[in-house]
């Protein structure tokens, strides 16, 4: 998927920048308060550790805030190849967003003819326990008419 190498991308940037300034895990962390992001020591470590760019990180959580300060990826500053990036990932979570609303919109369909379904079975069911009501009554009103025709005439007998 592209969005996993703009993540690549983004981190060997940022890898990049942290040895052209010099910059330390705490300096960054100092940095990242400064402009209100947070983002976990142990995660900075991971994110500048030897083949992190093939770990999976969440982008807005961890690489997003990392990369708002070291490349002031959302500020005025911002170079081309920055901006390129930010596009492409707009683009393919707007894709990823498509995706899921067309999965959405068959979820729904099929979970309307189910309940169709289901409703159909329940008057199937409802008109079958109607017919053995009836059935019963019917049994029942045949019963009284055999025991009041035998009883009285066993009655009569005695």
């Amino acid at each position: 998927m592209e969005i996993e190498k703009l993540k690549r991308k983004t981190i060997h940037r940022l890898k990049q920048i942290k040895t052209e300034q010099g910059l330390t895990v705490p300096k960054i962390m100092d940095l990242m308060e400064e402009r209100g992001q947070f983002v976990s020591e142990a995660t900075i470590k991971r994110v500048f550790a030897d083949g992190s760019e093939e770990q999976n990180f969440r982008y807005q959580d961890s690489i997003a805030p990392i990369a708002d300060v070291l490349l002031d990826i959302y500020g005025e500053g911002a170079g081309l190849d920055d901006a390129e990036s930010l596009r492409r990932i707009v683009r393919e979570k707007n894709k990823l967003i498509e995706f899921l609303m067309i999965k959405l919109d068959e979820k729904e369909a099929e979970f309307d003819k189910r309940i169709a379904l289901c409703e159909e079975r329940k008057a199937l069911y409802e008109k079958t326990i109607d017919r053995f009501e009836v059935q019963i009554a019917r049994k029942d009103e045949l019963i009284e008419r055999l025991l009041n025709t035998y009883l009285p005439a066993k009655e009569d007998a005695k």
